[in-house]
């Protein structure tokens, strides 16, 4: 007894769905932070810049990073900027900063348009 009685043709169709599927799962990847430094939550001590690892290469037109102190105003009139030789790296260049806590806000767009985004924070000891 068969449970299912499938032609060449739908079983070709199938397949065909699946592989189109797993596919389109794959080219529609959104860029997901793999790491920063300074890390979150991490002390640090006279960070130059914070530096953070995308998943995906990055849209440099659409894609930044913000720094605000623990007043919540900016503490950088710097712009972010992704890596020339790996864009799936961006930077945020640095002044030199106070002692306290950091937090850094990140928008980043990949090269297919998908964007994602989020917080974390650091202590400059």
């Amino acid at each position: 007894m068969k449970l299912f009685d499938f032609s060449s043709s739908t079983l070709r169709a199938l397949m065909s769905g699946a592989v189109a599927l797993a596919m389109s799962s794959t080219a529609f990847a959104h860029a997901h932070l793999i790491s920063s430094v300074p890390a979150a939550n991490a002390d640090a001590v006279g960070p130059a810049d914070v530096t953070i690892h995308f998943t995906e290469p990055l849209e440099p037109a659409f894609s930044r990073i913000t720094l605000a102190g623990a007043s919540g105003k900016p503490a950088t009139t710097s712009t972010s900027t992704v890596d020339s030789s790996d864009a799936r790296v961006m930077r945020l260049a640095l002044p030199q900063l106070t002692s306290g806590r950091y937090a850094v806000h990140w928008v980043a767009v990949a090269t297919d348009g998908h964007r994602t985004q989020g917080d974390f924070a650091f202590n400059v000891k």
